[in-house]
């Protein structure tokens, strides 16, 4: 008898942190959302791209787009400076020869819709978007 009031408060918490994480969860996934769409816009304006270059552009860029993320996070280790060693050198250097095989891998096949200017456009523009974005979150 003692134990039914406390049975419902421990539920009704539950319940509420549970409505709470999917709040936090979908609040997150609107962001990633609404920044993808930003970043898209962005980067067809920057490069001047058509809308009939865009049907072929797109799935080609979000291809090379996760293709890079997760080589990112294959390497997400985190060096500090002042503890490397020659293996953690190696490391980053192989990490880099990756990330440049793949841009490597993707120029070629973007040389198929966009000029060499759209493409030189294409990596500042991507710079200036993450630089951008780092600054409206540093608010």
């Amino acid at each position: 008898m003692y134990f039914k009031p406390f049975g419902f408060a421990a539920v009704f918490v539950l319940l509420l942190a549970m409505t709470s994480m999917n709040s936090d969860a979908q609040t997150h996934t609107n962001r990633r959302d609404k920044i993808e769409s930003l970043k898209i816009a962005f980067i067809a304006k920057k490069i001047n791209l058509s809308p009939s270059k865009s049907q072929d552009f797109w799935p080609i860029y979000n291809e090379y787009d996760n293709a890079k993320q997760s080589l990112f996070r294959k390497y997400r280790r985190k060096y500090k400076s002042e503890n490397l060693s020659m293996q953690d050198v190696e490391h980053r250097m192989e990490r880099e020869k990756e990330f440049l095989d793949l841009r490597k891998k993707y120029i070629n096949r973007f040389s198929k819709v966009l000029t060499p200017v759209q493409i030189a456009d294409l990596k500042r523009s991507e710079r200036q978007f993450k630089k951008l974005l780092l600054k409206r979150s540093s608010r």
